[in-house]
């Protein structure tokens, strides 16, 4: 007997169509994107915030893609229902804490940030776009996420 095939499922689903359809057209505005590109981006970001805010204390630390990150700014401009997405029980709110470059924070490199993040977002049963995810990593600004309520965060680590 084999192990049953749990189907991925897309994080847009975590919001409501018509808020999806608000967000995604904020982002492609915003970003200068294609209304397409700015879904698939979104439902990333939603996947990679559920997975983080699900993330058990000794899970690896996350990193955004360079590519995700703008939905997830453009998320938490809308913020009840940024702070809504978040009262799942369960999930801890992902706080966002930008690095301006000062901080002296040392990542690892992209290859090594990446293939964590899109297991654990697989694991935690959302569909991954691999193009979206790629080695391009917004170190220099923001990326990682501790995940852990209650640690402290360093320079662009979100938790």
């Amino acid at each position: 007997m084999s192990a049953p095939v749990i189907e991925a499922v897309k994080a847009r689903t975590l919001v409501s169509p018509a808020f999806f359809t608000r967000l995604s057209r904020r982002v492609a505005k915003t970003a200068g994107l294609d209304q397409a590109r700015a879904e698939a981006i979104t439902d990333q970001a939603l996947a990679y915030l559920a997975t983080s805010a699900q993330k058990p204390p000794a899970g690896p630390t996350l990193y955004m893609s360079a590519d995700v990150d703008p939905a997830w700014h453009e998320f938490m401009t809308f913020t009840a229902e940024y702070d809504a997405f978040f009262q799942r029980p369960g999930w801890h709110k992902v706080h966002h804490n930008p690095c301006d470059g000062w901080g002296g924070a040392t990542y690892p490199a992209p290859q090594e940030a990446i293939p964590p993040t899109t297991d654990a977002i697989r694991a935690a049963g959302f569909e991954v776009v691999p193009e979206l995810w790629t080695t391009r990593v917004d170190c220099g600004d923001t990326c990682g996420d501790d995940g852990v309520p209650g640690d402290p965060l360093p320079c662009g680590d979100h938790g």
